[in-house]
């Protein structure tokens, strides 16, 4: 079995063997938008603007409901099913879940043997042959700004809501440093607000998947978990034209069967080591933190780093564009960060230059902080895979961090 180049360095300390896998081939036909970025931006051409257009993505019909989970029946769905080779994904049950919430009393979280986070926070595959979730940042000082469930539209009569919908958390970006982060984008959210996540990625934001309608994944079966991905995939691909190698598990819910699934679609699965625990603000859902509770936290992150009790290895930190709340939240303590870190895109902490599977898209990253923003011709990709062609090009040593062997429950909430 071949070892894709650039995670040899990344994870020596593992002696990981990670198979090579390709672009999807069954995402080829997908049509592609010709007004949206082709490439990297120059940094003089990002620029606060309003987004005007907030149609529905045409074709909108042909997709699965909102927020549900998409059949698998569906022709497209069984093509990928079908091409997927099944033999590299482990014969693991779906888990049961009682109220929202998962049965962890027959899972053994000490010996863990399904790397399963929701049970025992696992980020190292048990498999060798998929890679190392991405959680945190290598290097001390740097912090990696992500945003789950974008693009946030707010479908509200109130003004005062709808003002926090995008552009809002993007302009912000852009006048503060013109701030890039990872945004994992919601495949259902993708189409019902094209214009937004195309501005995303004119900004140079990264964009990941999210799955389509939000669900803890483990809790599906094989055939679930690809509807989940497809969807989202192909909702990202005739939106910006990009075919993106990164997700993030909705409540960070993932086995090693899931992560089997994402790689073979063509997906690293990316995790976080600091919650802000934004999702949690009361005033939305059922959310019990307030505004302090969520400042004290910030605050004693920043305090740590301050004296110096935070420098074994950076963070990469949850946070959302979720309601007014999140964003509200999220501009409020992002200038304060940026005195204390070095706030960058979890992709660029690990040296991700290339994010998509189409290579026009070079991203700096801390090794390359200048990059080309001429538009080149995506390379074809060999279906059987090619350890030549890089999946990432990582070349920092993952510093890693003592697990928990606590077992986490998850909240009966409808996003995280």
């Amino acid at each position: 079995m071949k070892t894709v180049s650039g995670l040899d360095s990344l994870h020596a300390a593992h002696q990981r063997n990670v198979l090579a896998v390709s672009s999807p081939v069954w995402l080829a036909n997908v049509p592609t938008p010709t007004n949206v970025a082709k490439a990297y931006p120059k940094e003089e051409n990002i620029k606060v603007e309003e987004v005007r257009d907030h149609s529905l993505l045409e074709d909108i019909a042909k997709y699965p409901p909102a927020m549900k989970q998409p059949p698998t029946d569906h022709p497209e769905v069984q093509a990928v099913v079908k091409q997927l080779d099944w033999s590299k994904v482990p014969s693991i049950a779906p888990r049961k879940l009682v109220n929202g919430v998962f049965d962890l009393a027959r899972y053994d979280y000490r010996k863990d043997a399904d790397c399963w986070w929701s049970a025992s926070v696992c980020r190292q595959p048990k498999l060798d042959y998929l890679p190392e979730d991405v959680y945190q940042c290598p290097r001390p000082g740097d912090w990696g700004l992500t945003f789950d469930d974008g693009p946030l539209r707010v479908w509200s009569a109130n003004n005062t809501l709808n003002q926090w919908q995008e552009p809002h958390l993007y302009n912000f970006l852009v006048e503060n440093g013109k701030q890039k982060a990872t945004l994992f984008f919601i495949g259902a959210n993708v189409i019902a607000y094209p214009a937004a996540a195309q501005r995303a990625l004119t900004d140079g934001h990264t964009i990941c998947a999210h799955t389509w309608s939000h669900v803890q994944m483990t809790a599906l079966t094989n055939e679930e978990v690809v509807a989940q991905f497809y969807w989202t995939l192909k909702a990202i691909k005739q939106v910006l034209g990009i075919t993106t190698r990164c997700w993030r598990p909705p409540f960070g819910d993932v086995d090693d069967r899931v992560r089997a699934i994402a790689w073979l679609m063509g997906m690293r699965t990316f995790l976080w080591d600091r919650d802000t625990t934004d999702w949690n603000l009361a005033g939305y859902s059922q959310g019990q933190h307030t505004m302090s509770k969520m400042d004290m936290i910030i605050k004693d992150w920043l305090n740590a780093h301050k004296n110096g009790t935070d420098d074994e290895h950076g963070h990469i930190v949850l946070q959302h564009e979720l309601n007014n709340l999140t964003v509200s939240m999220a501009e409020k303590w992002l200038p304060a960060i940026q005195k204390e870190f070095n706030v960058i895109t979890p992709h660029a902490c690990m040296d991700i230059a290339l994010p998509y599977w189409e290579e026009n898209f070079v991203y700096p990253t801390v090794s390359n902080k200048s990059v080309s923003t001429t538009t080149t011709t995506a390379k074809a990709t060999n279906p059987a895979g090619n350890a030549s062609h890089s999946i990432f090009a990582s070349k920092m040593v993952m510093i890693h961090s003592i697990l928990s062997a606590v077992a986490t429950l998850l909240l009966a909430y409808a996003y995280l």
